[in-house]
């Protein structure tokens, strides 16, 4: 196993979380409190941000960049689900590999920021929508090993993907700003829909 140091401080974190949902009796931990135990467990973690259903931290290593997403088992369980959609020969062509995940953290390969031109996304979007994944936008797109590969990407709900798949392709044409401003709004939709 990879990483076996951070794998075993990942599952003291499933620990804690359950620990902590258990005497407060709540289904999950509220994010503040969810990002403190992180940087308890991992003191050199840095909060990158968070989406919808994670947060993500990158984790000081002298090889590797790494990052560890964290959140509710089964959004833990749709990120490893949609990574073993692609066959094992092109997963890591495309996607930023996955090394293992617990209950509540995943450590996945982490990269640099790129600028994409349409036709590069096109083809890697292409190569998604073929194993039924969406999502798959130029901030979900990082360089790993010297190749853009997707770090970020959501498996599409039967019947709905050609629904998905519009309204995704309709949010790419957006301006960054817009983008940004609905992002937030569904975010705090969802946290105040929970």
């Amino acid at each position: 196993m990879r990483f076996k140091k951070i794998f075993e401080k990942a599952k003291f974190l499933d620990h804690l979380i359950d620990e902590y949902s258990d005497s407060r009796n709540i289904r999950f931990v509220p994010v503040e409190i969810l990002s403190s135990l992180v940087v308890t467990v991992f003191p050199d973690a840095k909060r990158l941000g968070y989406g919808l259903h994670k947060i993500v931290f990158r984790l000081q290593h002298k090889t590797h960049m790494l990052v560890l997403k964290v959140g509710k088992a089964p959004d833990i369980e749709l990120d490893h689900q949609a990574y073993n959609r692609l066959p094992h020969e092109i997963r890591h062509v495309y996607l930023a590999k996955i090394y293992w995940h617990t209950k509540y953290s995943l450590l996945q390969q982490y990269g640099l920021k790129t600028k994409l031109t349409e036709q590069e996304l096109a083809r890697i979007r292409l190569i998604a929508a073929k194993y039924g994944l969406f999502d798959v936008t130029c901030e979900n797109i990082r360089i790993v090993d010297g190749n853009s590969k997707i770090i970020d990407t959501q498996i599409a709900p039967l019947g709905l993907f050609k629904l998905w798949h519009t309204s995704d392709s309709i949010k790419n044409k957006l301006p960054y700003s817009m983008k940004k401003v609905l992002r937030k709004f569904l975010g705090l939709f969802t946290t105040i829909g929970r």
